[in-house]
C-alpha cells in the first residue's frame, strides 16, 4: 500500500507544491484537490495501525487505509452519503487515486469497513496526534474556549428515555429531636473532581435524545439527536472533542474536557459562556492554578455583578469557538446525519473536526 508520499514520488514539502505533481494524475488537479492531498499527507502518518493482513485464500481484502481517506473527502468536498462518495469515486479519477482505489467497492463493503474503523477510534486517535504534533511538549496556550453545538440526528429516542427515578415520598412534618439529617449526595460536579476524565465522560449520556439549548439570540432550540462539545485554542484549533446525548448538561462536560485539555497544552485560562457557570467548576479550574471567564449566570438574580472590565474584555475571545462550530458545521458535518448510534455518529462528526485540525495546522504551523 503506497502512502500519499509514494504517490506523487515525495518530491517536494507540504506546501508550494508546483511542478510536476500533475503528471501523476490523470485530470486537471485544482487547489482544491492540493489543499485535500496536504490533509492526507498531514493525517496518514498516525495511521500505521490500520493493517488488514491478507488470510491467503479467497480475493485479497481492500486495505482499511483507503476507507479512512474515503471518510476524508466525504467531509472536506462536503459529500453527504457513502452512495454519493462511491459516484464521485467512479467518475473522478483524481479522487480515487487519492484515496488508492483501483477499483471502487461497493456500499456494503464500505458500511463494514468504516464501522470498523469507528470501534478502533481512529478519528480520535488521529485527533489527538495532531494536537500533540501543533502543541510540542505542552506549548503554553493563553486561552482554552469551549462550548457545545447541536447536532441532529435521524434515529428515534429510545422509549422510556424521559422517565425520572420516582423520589421517595415523604412526609411534611417536624423531624424529632434526635433525628440524624441525612447528608445530601454529592452532586455530578463533585463526583467529577475526584473521579478521572475519561470514567466522568462514560458515565455521561450517549445516546439519542432530545436538547434544549439557547442560542446566541436569547432564543429555546430543540432538536433530537446529540452535542459536540469542543475545546480549541485562541486560534480556533480543535484541542479537545468529546459526543454525547443532547440532553446532557454543558456544565458536566466542563471539568472532564479541563483534565484532558491540560494533559495536552498548558493554558492560562478557560473561556466559557452562562452556561458553565458553576461554583464547583470555578473552584477546580482555579485549584489547577488557571483563570475561570465564565459569563455570570443570574438565575433571577438581577443584582449579580458582570465580569469586572479585564476578564471582560478577554471574553471577547470566546467568539473563537463559535466560529469554529460554525466552520464545522457549514463545511464539514453533513447537513443530515445518515448513520445511527453513538458510535458511527461520533466517528462522523470526529472525521470533521480531524479535517479542521488539518486545515488549521496547515494554516498556523506550516507557514
Amino acid at each position: 500500500m503506497k502512502t500519499v508520499t509514494q504517490i506523487i514520488g515525495g518530491a517536494q514539502a507540504l506546501l508550494d507544491i508546483s511542478f510536476d505533481l500533475q503528471r501523476c494524475f490523470e485530470e486537471y488537479l485544482t487547489d482544491e484537490y492540493k489543499t485535500f492531498l496536504h490533509i492526507l499527507r498531514v493525517t496518514e502518518e498516525y495511521t500505521s495501525d490500520l493493517v488488514r493482513p491478507y488470510a491467503g485464500t479467497g480475493r485479497p481484502p481492500y486495505p482499511y487505509i483507503s476507507f479512512f481517506r474515503g471518510e476524508l473527502a466525504k467531509r472536506y468536498f462536503d459529500i453527504e452519503k457513502t452512495s454519493s462518495l462511491i459516484i464521485r469515486l467512479k467518475n473522478d479519477p483524481n479522487l480515487r487515486m487519492l484515496c488508492a482505489f483501483k477499483k471502487v467497492p461497493d456500499k456494503s463493503v464500505f458500511s463494514r469497513a468504516l464501522a470498523h474503523l469507528a470501534e478502533i477510534k481512529i478519528m480520535d486517535k488521529v485527533q489527538q496526534a495532531l494536537v500533540r504534533l501543533a502543541y510540542k511538549e505542552g506549548m503554553f496556550v493563553q486561552h482554552v474556549c469551549r462550548d457545545s453545538t447541536a447536532i441532529p440526528a435521524r434515529e428515534k429516542v429510545p422509549s422510556g428515555s424521559r422517565e425520572k427515578d420516582p423520589k421517595p415520598v415523604r412526609r411534611r412534618r417536624r423531624p424529632p429531636k434526635n433525628a440524624v439529617k441525612t447528608p445530601k449526595p454529592p452532586t455530578v460536579l463533585e463526583i467529577q473532581r475526584t473521579d478521572g476524565a475519561e470514567a466522568s465522560i462514560h458515565a455521561l449520556g450517549k445516546g439519542c435524545s432530545w436538547g434544549l439549548k439557547k442560542n446566541s439570540q436569547g432564543h429555546i432550540d430543540v432538536w433530537k439527536g446529540y452535542k459536540l462539545h469542543l475545546d480549541v485554542s485562541d486560534s480556533g484549533f480543535p484541542l479537545t472533542a468529546c459526543v454525547t446525548s443532547a440532553n446532557v448538561h454543558d456544565s458536566q462536560l466542563a471539568i472532564p474536557m479541563e483534565k484532558l485539555t491540560e494533559q495536552k497544552v498548558q493554558f492560562g485560562y478557560s473561556v466559557m459562556d452562562a452556561g458553565y457557570d458553576a461554583k464547583t467548576i470555578h473552584d477546580f479550574i482555579v485549584s489547577r492554578g488557571r483563570v475561570p471567564i465564565i459569563d455570570p449566570n443570574k438565575r433571577g438574580d438581577e443584582k449579580r455583578p458582570p465580569l469586572d472590565p479585564a476578564k471582560r474584555e478577554r471574553y471577547k475571545i470566546r467568539t473563537t469557538v463559535e466560529r469554529s462550530n460554525s466552520d464545522l458545521k457549514d463545511s464539514y458535518i453533513p447537513r443530515a446525519i445518515y448513520v445511527k448510534g453513538h458510535t458511527k455518529v461520533s466517528f462522523v462528526l470526529m472525521s470533521a473536526v480531524v479535517c479542521l485540525a488539518a486545515l488549521k495546522y496547515l494554516q498556523y504551523f506550516l507557514c
